[in-house]
């Protein structure tokens, strides 16, 4: 059998496109992530601070929780979305698998 090794440079061009790609996509999963556990967190709060019941407070709570969790998020978080960052593209280059 014979290999050609012409398409190598093209090959390495392609996986060196992919690398920026997917490096983005594992950042923006693990700001989704860190978002979805503060929201989790701001809600468990919500409801320990509760002084009305109403329907609409209740309604304007969960946008306020969802608006302080973007926020934490967007000014930089709890750390948690580096870490699985700098955790993730480890295991995955290990294993040889594929992130996303």
């Amino acid at each position: 059998m014979k290999v050609s090794l012409a398409a190598a440079p093209e090959l390495e061009a392609s996986a060196a496109k992919q690398q920026p790609q997917q490096a983005e996509r594992l950042q923006q999963a693990a700001k989704q992530f860190e978002a979805m556990m503060l929201k989790r967190m701001l809600s468990s709060l919500e409801k320990t601070t509760k002084l009305d019941s109403s329907k609409g407070t209740s309604m304007y709570g969960s946008m306020i929780v969802d608006a302080m969790a973007d926020a934490i998020v967007g000014s930089g978080g709890l750390g948690l979305a580096k870490m699985i960052e700098q955790t993730l593209p480890g295991e995955s280059a290990e294993k040889g698998n594929d992130v996303g």
